[in-house]
């Protein structure tokens, strides 16, 4: 008996929904009501967003705190080209997400006939920035795009996934039943000479450092064992922050922009870098870290491994996979650190040297500490007080803290926060953004007004794009375009439905974030730098 025929708009949505999406965020158009009439079942949740490229912010806001990818429907040109830019920082970030375009007909593509929301070639504008981007001419290729698609986006490194569909073909029929398809086996068994080789490396080392990146996240408890056989030093990126609790003697915490810790990793003989790319953006003093010790490096993306010269041991294969075998291979044994002191004193100097005009926001910072539950997770932005906070917000635990580290995109935070607030709603989830940002998407208040979210949105208002006025003052350049007038933050709060307040010190701010976070929709809170 043949199967009843479908709208492949429809049939998208039920493979969506057989292979683990259960939400979607987009705004409806034109181009892509056929999705939308598959939405009618209701096994896939679509959120409305206010414009495409917070559609896939909160798509990654979702992924980060769930470990689950979101789809994220736009239509085709501007709807794509709106996304581009969260696309972008997912990629960067490696966050995976599932992004189902629209495209002009079929009839018309490459033709140049000037059809609505055409492009020269939309997948290529996708590819610049997904991970993996894919084209579907005809209800059998789409089917075989999806397979593919779900199979990048839980195999190796995580990023997002884009597939073009005609919407001509949307339209269409197909007898195609929606599928759950085969996940990829796990990933390869490191190479055992490779292992050998490292453990050679670390049995000579007088002064061993451990650098942890976001893809080691998972691997807490061998890090931790690592530092302690090895009696080394443990340094996290932003993004690992919290893989080891920062109170753990080994630990100095998301502290490579500062000078204690580049001198520790200057006079490191040997270093493990897990899961890191080693990047301008982990350290912002060089483009590219290179530390002078010997580096053994472990990555589950061969792409990172490809430049040997970054590396003496170079280990394709997963992060907490090595690192057991590492711990298992090696005798414990005292040495640098309990001669050198433990990460608490290296700690006191790094704090030691932030600059007296830092310290407003440190001090928000702590109180944004005190404030959130151990549970809670906080989205910042590109903003003064969220780099202070890469560092200076304490950690215990990953994914309590998440930064738009390798794109550095404006406008991250609030609607990353209401994607993380959707796929985890009883945890408590903090927005962080500087007073120029949040007018990026500032939209997006309406969207969890609507949604009853109770998240605190925090706005650091430093009257200026502050981190660039500073930049411009340090190389002799007169500041100019760095100071915009801002909107009343609370009065905007009000008009969108939400509550507003000003918060006047570190005990106002702690006090104002708690009310928020038990709150029956979202809150604004307003600190300025002049009150703290």
């Amino acid at each position: 008996m043949s199967a009843a025929p479908r709208t492949v708009g429809r049939y998208v949505i039920e493979t969506l929904a057989a292979n683990g999406i259960d939400t979607a965020f987009g705004i409806p158009g034109v181009h892509n009501i056929e999705l939308y009439r598959g939405l009618e079942s209701r096994r896939v949740r679509h959120v409305l967003a206010r414009h495409e490229q917070n559609a896939a912010f909160a798509a990654d806001g979702f992924a980060r705190v769930s470990g689950r990818p979101a789809a994220v429907f736009v239509i085709s040109g501007p709807g794509l080209t709106n996304a581009l830019t969260a696309i972008a920082q997912a990629a960067s970030d490696s966050v995976p997400m599932l992004v189902i375009a629209s495209t002009p007909v079929r009839a018309s593509l490459g033709r140049h006939w000037g059809v609505l929301h055409e492009l020269a070639d939309q997948r290529a504008v996708a590819g610049g920035a997904a991970g993996l981007a894919l084209h579907a001419s005809s209800a059998d290729e789409l089917r075989a795009h999806l397979g593919a698609a779900f199979a990048y986006l839980s195999a190796g490194r995580p990023r997002p996934a884009y597939v073009g569909i005609p919407l001509d073909l949307l339209a269409e029929t197909t007898v195609r039943e929606p599928e759950r398809f085969v996940r990829p086996g796990a990933s390869a068994p490191p190479d055992a000479a490779a292992i050998r080789a490292a453990c050679t490396l670390l049995e000579g080392a007088q002064r061993p450092l451990i650098l942890a990146g976001g893809g080691a996240r998972h691997a807490g408890g061998a890090l931790a064992q690592l530092a302690e056989a090895l009696d080394g030093y443990l340094v996290t990126t932003a993004a690992g922050k919290g893989v080891v609790p920062e109170s753990h003697p080994a630990n100095l915490g998301a502290s490579l922009p500062y000078r204690a810790t580049q001198e520790l990793l200057a006079a490191a003989d040997v270093v493990v870098a897990a899961g890191t790319e080693l990047a301008e953006t982990d350290v912002y003093t060089t483009i590219r870290l290179s530390p002078p010790g010997r580096v053994i490096r472990i990555d589950i993306d061969a792409a990172q491994l490809a430049d040997r010269s970054a590396q003496e041991v170079a280990i394709h294969a997963d992060s907490r996979t090595v690192l057991e075998q590492l711990v298992h291979a090696l005798r414990p044994r005292r040495g640098w650190r309990s001669a050198s002191g433990d990460a608490g004193g290296k700690r006191a100097a790094i704090e030691a040297q932030i600059a007296a005009h830092w310290r407003p926001a440190l001090a928000a910072v702590r109180a944004l500490r005190a404030a959130v539950p151990p549970e809670g997770v906080v989205f910042s932005d590109m903003t003064q007080i969220a780099y202070t906070g890469n560092y200076a917000f304490a950690a215990d635990r990953p994914g309590s803290w998440f930064h738009p580290c390798g794109y550095g995109t404006l406008g991250f935070a609030l609607p990353a926060a209401i994607g993380a607030k959707i796929a985890e709603p009883r945890r408590p989830v903090v927005a962080l953004a500087g007073d120029f940002g949040v007018q990026f998407t500032l939209q997006e208040l309406m969207s969890a007004v609507e949604l009853e979210l109770p998240l605190p949105v925090v706005v650091w208002n430093n009257e200026a794009l502050a981190q660039i006025r500073d930049d411009m003052i340090a190389a002799a350049i007169e500041p100019i375009g760095v100071a915009g007038r801002n909107p009343d933050f609370v009065g905007v709060a009000a008009a969108c439905g939400a509550r507003g307040l000003r918060v006047r010190g570190p005990d106002a701010l702690i006090e104002g974030v708690r009310a928020a976070l038990a709150a029956p929709g979202p809150t604004l809170l307003e600190a300025r730098t002049a009150d703290f």
